[in-house]
Parts: C-alpha cells; sequence; structure tokens
C-alpha cells in the first residue's frame, strides 16, 4: 500500500540518531589549566613531560644497602653495618653506600649510588653508629624505580578521552600544567506555547511551568554545559524573534513544543520559513516521535515536543549525545547494563519503543521494573533505567534478560 506523505516523513530510530551524531559540528579547542580540566574532553593526545618518580627512590623507611651484603642475613644470625648518614625525601644524596655501610632512608628519598635494596626498619634495630640487619634484601627491593608511574613522553590522556579526577593527579605528576581541550558549547533551550511559564513567574489558570528545559537545562549543567533559557507564546512573530536572537549567544539551540501538527503546532513551519534545513522531523519511536533536527545559520536547532515523557526520550536517545558530541564525547552520556524484567513489556514491530524503568539488585543481577506512565512527570522522577524494544520487536517477556541504561545508580 502506498504511503501518505505524513507516514513518509517518518524515519527509524537508528537512522536519526546517525544523523543527528554524524551532522553536529565539533567544538574549537581551548588551552585548559590541568587543576581545572576536571570531566573535559581532550581534544588531542596529552604526553607526561617528566619522570615520575624523577629518581629511583625508597619506598619504606628502612636502610639503603647493597643487597650483597645481607644475602645471608637472618633473625638468628643478623649482619651488622656501619651508619653513615641519613637521608629524607626531597634531599640530595651526598654520600655513596659502599660494601659493609648502610645509610638510613626514609619513604620518598632518593636511592644513594651504590645501594641496590632497602630493608625495612621492621627487620632492623640500630644504636646509631651500626644498624643489624635480620633478613636479606634481594635487588630492587622496596625501590621505585625512575618513571614507574609516569615515563616522559608517554600518552596520560588520550584524544577524546574525558579527563578524570585519577587522570588529573596523573597529569600532574607527569609535569602537565596545561592542556587542549574542546570548548563546552553553550547551549539555548526555548520553551513555546501561551500556556508555558518559566520558573519564578506566577502561575495562571491553565499555565505550565516550564519542566521540560528544566529537565534539560539539570542534564547538561551535569555535564558542564551552560544554557540561555527562553520562552514565548504561540506566535509565528515572537518565535522568530526569539529564535534568531537566541541563536546568535549559543552553538546549538533546543525547542520544546509546537512541533506536531495541530493548529499551534508552529515551531517547524516557522523554522522553514527563517531557513531552518531539516535532517529530519519525525521519527519511529514512543514515545519521542516528534523530534526534529536541522541546521539554522550553520548551528544544529532540535526540535522537541512538548509532552513531558516524548520530551525527555527525545532528549535522552537524540538530542543530549548530539551536544555531548560537539563537546568531544566520543562514547555515550549513559552507562548500559543487562538487568530481568520483572513485567512483560510490549511495543510496535515497526517502531522502536522506550519503556521508563525502576532498578533494583538481588543475588548481583539487575531487575527492571516497568513505570505506570499515568502520571506522567512523578514517574518520570521515579525512572532510573530505561529499556529500549528495537524495530521488529514487539514483546519483551517477564525474567527476560535485556540491555538497558541507567540513568540513575545512586540509589541502587
Amino acid at each position: 500500500m502506498k504511503q501518505s506523505g505524513f507516514e513518509q516523513d517518518f524515519i527509524g530510530f537508528d537512522e536519526a540518531f546517525r544523523l543527528a551524531i554524524g551532522n553536529v559540528p565539533l567544538c574549537p579547542e581551548e588551552a585548559c589549566p590541568t587543576h581545572r580540566a576536571l570531566f573535559r574532553i581532550a581534544s588531542r593526545p596529552i604526553k607526561a613531560k617528566v619522570d615520575s618518580p624523577s629518581a629511583d627512590s625508597s619506598i619504606k623507611d628502612g636502610y639503603a644497602v647493597q643487597s650483597f651484603d645481607v644475602a645471608t642475613a637472618t633473625i638468628s644470625s643478623p649482619i651488622e653495618l656501619k651508619l653513615v648518614g641519613a637521608l629524607g625525601a626531597g634531599e640530595s644524596p651526598k654520600m655513596a653506600v659502599v660494601p659493609g655501610t648502610a645509610l638510613r632512608i626514609l619513604s620518598g628519598a632518593v636511592i644513594p649510588n651504590g645501594a641496590d635494596a632497602v630493608v625495612t626498619e621492621e627487620f632492623t634495630y640500630s644504636n646509631g653508629a651500626i644498624v643489624k640487619v635480620f633478613a636479606d634484601a634481594h635487588p630492587g627491593r622496596n625501590i621505585l624505580v625512575r618513571g614507574t608511574d609516569v615515563k616522559a613522553g608517554e600518552i596520560i590522556v588520550g584524544s577524546g578521552e574525558r579527563i578524570t579526577p585519577a587522570k588529573v593527579a596523573v597529569l600532574v605528576a607527569g609535569g602537565v600544567n596545561e592542556v587542549w581541550v574542546f570548548c563546552a558549547p553553550r547551549v539555548g533551550l526555548l520553551a513555546t506555547g501561551d500556556e508555558v511559564l518559566l520558573p519564578g513567574k506566577p502561575i495562571k489558570e491553565g499555565g505550565l511551568y516550564a519542566s521540560n528545559i528544566a529537565l534539560q537545562e539539570a542534564w547538561l549543567k551535569s555535564f558542564g554545559l551552560s544554557c540561555l533559557i527562553g520562552a514565548c507564546g504561540d506566535s509565528s512573530q515572537q518565535l522568530v524573534s526569539e529564535i534568531e536572537s537566541t541563536l546568535g549567544h549559543v552553538d546549538t539551540m533546543i525547542t520544546s513544543g509546537g512541533a506536531w501538527s495541530g493548529d499551534r503546532d508552529i515551531v517547524v513551519k516557522t523554522l522553514r520559513q527563517i531557513g531552518w534545513r531539516p535532517l529530519f522531523n519525525r521519527v519511529r519511536m514512543g514515545p519521542g516521535k516528534a523530534v526534529g533536527m536541522g541546521t539554522l545559520k550553520g548551528k544544529p536547532v532540535f526540535c522537541l515536543p512538548g509532552g513531558p515523557p516524548s520530551n525527555e526520550m527525545a532528549f535522552f536517545m537524540i538530542v543530549l549525545p548530539s551536544i555531548l558530541r560537539m563537546y568531544g564525547y566520543t562514547r555515550p552520556p549513559f552507562p548500559e547494563f543487562y538487568g530481568r524484567l520483572t513485567h512483560k513489556i510490549s511495543g510496535q514491530s515497526d517502531w522502536t519503543q522506550f519503556v521508563h524503568c525502576r532498578v533494583s539488585r538481588q543475588n548481583f543481577e539487575f531487575y527492571l521494573t516497568p513505570l505506570d506512565m499515568s502520571r506522567r512527570l512523578s514517574a518520570m522522577g521515579l525512572t532510573e533505567a530505561i529499556v529500549k524494544i528495537p524495530e521488529g520487536v514487539e514483546i519483551l517477556e517477564a525474567q527476560a534478560l535485556v540491555p538497558f541504561t541507567m540513568l540513575d545508580a545512586g540509589n541502587i
């Protein structure tokens, strides 16, 4: 049967995702002090500049010795060595260890010339002039070799990698004071509709606060991105003004509401009139089918439906990954795991369906409980995971082991 024009506008979710990810520009790079680069994305490989440690050093408090001298040391037959000095971390060795001698050494101190092992103090006794050694120490014992932790010239962080707290520590140890990272895209969020109010405005009869953009802003901020927020009514003239003024101050933009084909759904029509070049406008996904993406003045502009579950799912599954790709992310925003369904869930064979779930753990296994979405916002507030029913699958039975996206692992 021939499809109508309306039906032909729809594309599959996987195709929409590929189009979105593949058509966002990468943000420019900038130099950033290492201590301020937490959770930024490296725009080029970052190499260590120095070895860490910068010299062979002791990892224990004890005595630097020549291993040959103490090879036969035991509790019943200790070896006596002459003490020739002491050395702490940060001090330069002023004397060498020669046969028959030992040097008192503290953790972190540079190994003096001649020494090839450190005997920890619990296996020794000293009166200040000599030290008795009650255990052997093979060559290299308790010595951290230069460059063991970080070696000059090695890549610490690869291009496209996220700089975690642990990576910051390794970068600092490797003498890296400045790194090149992708600039964070600034995102414009525009709520549309005569009934929509920004937080802080007095409520009116029939009015709704802009929970959609509140959710978007919260998630974007959690990834270190800043937002410019606005709202406008169902006026094409006002919509043009808001879009054009916002777009001049941001790198990408998300509109919420007015994306379908009702009498007051004017967003897509208005965008087309001012030069928006759509890549797609309807997607075979539920919820979220009225999601669209295109470019306006060279910048990505996403159109999301106004219904909270549809808006949220389009944002999670298409928009957020695309914006993070602009920021240099190469991995999905959220981790994926496997879990067992507590109840049967169903979709449509020719659509991709997404199901809100709560997560629990039993016997080292995740269990996914689908949520009743009749109270939309309340259910969204309880959602910890999303299960995808791909095209071609109509039913996932209870106890089926399925992949899922983990949104919130804080209470698991």
